[in-house]
């Protein structure tokens, strides 16, 4: 972060302060444990804590200003503000505006965090990048990212998260990206909203922030695509394996372990990734053409593409005593779940063996996408089924073979850590409130014993 001072934040907010002082700010934070030289810290409330009331503790660690909704007890500056997570969206609204590098803006539903960790490692070729950290990617934690931005940044890229509507417009206006890239229109937050013709538009809205001489890119291959053209002021590019895709990749190769892409436009280059899972084609296209875009060279971007390594939790294969874990166990939606279950279906081994957690926030829907998934599950013949969460009991229950359902990780965790044996795949994926990670790494830890 670059220094910025107590009276720009003051201007910024639209706050009063008291106890004003000539103080340059050297950080931002919201949290009291992580303070550092010359921070404010902004005191944001929630579900089940107040900042407010840890302000104390920030003060004690060095904070030398802080952003509250009323005045503290405490001698030092206090800005106070109406609502202070719209106060820390407005410092980094117009601490963004102090840069003129090209800031990219990621969403979708699918894809997201692996498209901005490819983006980023591939423009790191040629340029200084900064980047949301993990998934930093809402209300708090994009404001937060994009004060990271600092006199070396060349390129920014920052994904946005969104499960509810306003949500893409208020952070677009935060970021006003250059560049927009909307990965997919699946099936995440479905149950907030009517149906997915109404996620699409609301996944639209971030298009409203791109600068007028900005470029929009978006997947060819995905559903409801008449509505994010519709909603773009200029023709954006589309990307994907579709026949009209503007920018369009072939697979020439599947090894179970690597995918070689080609560009159609391309002659005489093969793009290798390093994945069994076929959705990390489209993070993959995305990158290459954004690398692509921004001069990178073209033989350096297969190299580094090669070299990137699968986030954890996003398709990574752990071998461990002669069995194979395919990691899937950060989250999941019905797109993503059939798509890895299809390409898992593929691997070669003694017996496969899939670990399905319940895919959350699909709200009136999701009985119907787990019968969906039920049904690809039968006819894609494993040789165990096992699940987790409510409603992917269905799963379990619908499968003719070896199938048992459990009511918690802990349960699963104690039967399956008998019945793995050498020779086997296990694939694992689910929502987050399964707590999948857990079971990937219990198994991890008994079988390396």
């Amino acid at each position: 972060m670059e220094k910025i001072t107590l009276c720009e934040v003051i201007k910024w907010t639209d706050g009063t302060c008291f106890n004003k002082k000539d103080i340059i700010v050297k950080s931002i934070t919201t949290d009291s444990r992580n303070i550092s030289d010359g921070a404010l810290f902004i005191a944001l409330k929630g579900k089940n804590f107040d900042g407010h009331d840890f302000a104390g503790d920030a003060i004690k660690s060095g904070a030398k200003a802080v952003v509250v909704e009323k005045q503290l007890p405490f001698d030092i500056p206090q800005i106070v503000v109406s609502d202070t997570l719209i106060a820390l969206g407005n410092i980094a609204k117009n601490y963004r505006r102090k840069f003129y590098c090209p800031i990219i803006g990621i969403t979708g539903s699918d894809g997201k965090t692996t498209t901005k960790e490819m983006c980023a490692h591939l423009l790191s070729a040629k340029f200084c990048v900064c980047k949301n950290h993990g998934n930093f990617n809402n209300q708090i934690g994009l404001p937060l990212s994009i004060m990271n931005l600092d006199k070396t940044t060349e390129i920014g890229i920052f994904e946005l998260g969104m499960n509810n509507y306003g949500e893409l417009r208020y952070l677009g206006g935060i970021l006003q990206p250059d560049i927009v890239i909307i990965t997919s229109i699946g099936y995440a937050h479905l149950g907030f909203f009517k149906n997915r013709r109404d996620l699409a538009m609301t996944k639209a809205e971030i298009l409203e922030s791109v600068r007028s001489d900005g470029l929009i890119v978006i997947n060819r291959d995905t559903n409801f695509l008449d509505v994010l053209k519709g909603n773009t002021i200029y023709p954006p590019v589309t990307i994907g394996m579709h026949p009209s895709s503007d920018f369009r990749a072939i697979v020439t190769d599947y090894t179970g372990n690597e995918i070689t892409l080609k560009i159609e436009k391309w002659k005489h280059l093969l793009f290798k990734i390093k994945s069994w899972n076929g959705s990390m084609i489209y993070p993959s296209l995305f990158s290459i053409f954004i690398a692509d875009y921004f001069g990178v060279p073209r033989s350096t971007i297969a190299k580094y593409l090669y070299d990137f390594n699968l986030i954890n939790g996003r398709g990574q294969i752990k071998e461990c005593g002669n069995v194979k874990i395919f990691d899937e166990s950060y989250n999941a939606n019905p797109a993503s779940m059939s798509m890895a279950l299809q390409y898992f279906a593929r691997q070669k081994a003694r017996r496969k063996i899939a670990v399905i957690g319940q895919m959350a926030e699909l709200g009136r829907w999701s009985k119907f996408y787990h019968r969906k998934i039920a049904n690809l599950v039968e006819k894609l013949k494993f040789d165990a089924v096992f699940t987790v969460g409510s409603d992917a009991k269905i799963i379990s229950e619908s499968f003719s073979k070896t199938a048992k359902h459990f009511d918690n990780v802990g349960d699963m965790i104690e039967y399956m850590q008998n019945f793995i044996t050498s020779g086997d795949a296990v694939f694992v994926k689910g929502s987050r409130i399964n707590n999948l990670e857990i079971l990937v790494q219990s198994l991890i830890e008994k079988l390396e014993r």
